[in-house]
């Protein structure tokens, strides 16, 4: 077997376990309601006869159905039932068994993952970090990677619409790619994340709409230990100012509690796979702020994480970050010294939970715009009420909307969350980490689902 000299896999197959590329591979579920739909690949016979196969779980009887495509709709199924499905071939080779539990949920559904399919488990059991572009060619864009705690979370899934939105397909997988941010610069994708949990800050680019990759350069070393501080971010908008490209990290980590807060930025016509063109800043450390404070003024929290660069209305960049519930971090960057450490603006009082939202600017309405788990105390919310809000100046946020409301729903179980969006016309797009309909908790979601927001700048049903 030969080394590889790129990033993306079709699919992933790990060394010690090469039949797994030649069997037939179930790469894509989504149930919504009573059916659910199908989507598998076969390197080993992709000519050979196939066959899906589903039963409720642990039941004996067994529906078998020939399949004419790489894809298929199963409907008519129990809801709240689980399903175990496997697509097997003429001559007996079989797909690893994946399971999916029925019921409705809000959206379309880009991707399902059972909380108990151990498919990924060389990564995690758990959908995260949504990132959705329009590409170059026109076609949607998502991507997620698997996760688990006290797992290697290396793996990142790819799916590409060709009609806005309401079908998708699977394209490839990135490995090792954690926490990755797809954007484009030139008809150019690139992919901006990290080898796994605080691991190596890695780019790589795809020149053909997603469906092939380069082989990843290394920007940044990290700890790539989960015990360990390092390299920490989400997939964090990248935009560019001033001739450069900024974008957000941290180095730190939950267990070593506590982050520090830079900027990594490179020359917007500079080669972006050399290292040598990316400058990372110094460390802006709200610990050691936060002892500055007074013992009223203090807030509890191991960080800024997951900041959003943004261009303020007095042409300052600033990013904002999430410190607590209720609470942002606001830092201003020096773009005439990229080496500097970004330095203390406020504490801004946002109406959300503890949760990574992106913020865009509109240049039609004026407004900067968010998508976040809205906060309210009673009923205590946690991330299962979703809401639009805006701002003039970054400071003073008011909700326009709620968008998916869970409110009468277990807040332990279910979430909308990290929401990825971009605004077209009248409308947002978004994809969200959606935890519903049987996840493992609300933080570990188990759909990657997309949505629309119509006529956006004229929800005004919040007061």
């Amino acid at each position: 077997m030969k080394g590889v000299n790129y990033w993306s896999y079709y699919p992933y197959t790990p060394l010690n376990n090469m039949k797994r590329g030649a069997a037939p591979y179930i790469c894509r579920i989504a149930p919504n309601g009573d059916r659910v739909e199908l989507e598998f690949i076969d390197n080993g016979e992709p000519q050979a006869q196939h066959i899906v196969s589903f039963r409720k779980r642990n039941d004996a009887d067994v529906i078998e159905i020939p399949l004419k495509s790489y894809e298929a709709v199963i409907d008519g199924l129990d809801k709240d039932a689980e399903y175990e499905i496997t697509v097997s071939r003429s001559d007996g080779i079989s797909s690893e068994t994946r399971l999916v539990r029925m019921g409705d949920v809000p959206g379309k559904v880009i991707n399902y993952l059972h909380p108990e399919d151990n498919v990924y488990s060389f990564s995690g059991k758990y959908l995260c970090s949504p990132c959705i572009i329009r590409t170059p060619s026109g076609a949607l864009l998502s991507s997620m990677d698997v996760f688990e705690g006290n797992s290697p979370q290396n793996l990142t899934l790819l799916f590409r619409s060709d009609d806005d939105g309401a079908s998708w397909r699977w394209v490839a997988e990135l490995f090792p790619c954690f926490w990755g941010k797809m954007f484009v610069i030139d008809e150019i994708i690139y992919m901006l994340g990290v080898s796994n949990e605080y691991g190596d800050l890695l780019i790589g680019y795809s020149e053909d709409d997603g469906d092939t990759w380069s082989a990843p350069s290394v920007l940044f070393r990290g700890s790539c230990n989960s015990d360990n501080a390092g390299c920490h971010r989400a997939p964090m908008p990248v935009i560019e100012f001033n001739g450069r490209l900024w974008t957000d990290l941290q180095y730190g980590g939950w267990r070593y509690g506590s982050f520090g807060d830079a900027i990594v930025s490179a020359p917007i016509d500079s080669d972006l796979m050399n290292p040598e063109n990316w400058t990372c800043s110094d460390f802006f450390y709200w610990k050691e702020f936060n002892e500055t404070l007074s013992e009223t003024e203090r807030i509890n929290a191991a960080g800024g994480i997951e900041g959003n660069i943004i261009v303020g209305r007095d042409g300052v960049l600033y990013n904002l970050l999430r410190l607590a519930d209720g609470k942002s971090l606001l830092l201003k960057i020096d773009v005439k010294d990229p080496e500097k450490a970004p330095q203390f603006v406020k504490v801004v009082d946002m109406p959300i939970t503890a949760s990574k939202i992106d913020i865009q600017y509109d240049n039609v309405s004026g407004y900067y715009w968010t998508l976040a788990s809205r906060l309210i105390n009673e009923p205590r919310t946690n991330r299962n009420l979703l809401s639009l809000m805006r701002s003039s100046d970054l400071v003073s946020w008011e909700i326009t909307a709620d968008i998916l409301d869970a409110r009468d729903a277990d807040a332990s179980k279910v979430a909308f969350q990290y929401i990825s969006f971009f605004i077209e016309n009248e409308d947002i797009y978004f994809q969200s980490r959606t935890a519903y309909n049987g996840a493992h908790n609300y933080h570990d979601a188990n759909y990657a689902t997309f949505h629309i927001i119509k006529n956006f700048r004229e929800l005004r049903d919040m007061k």
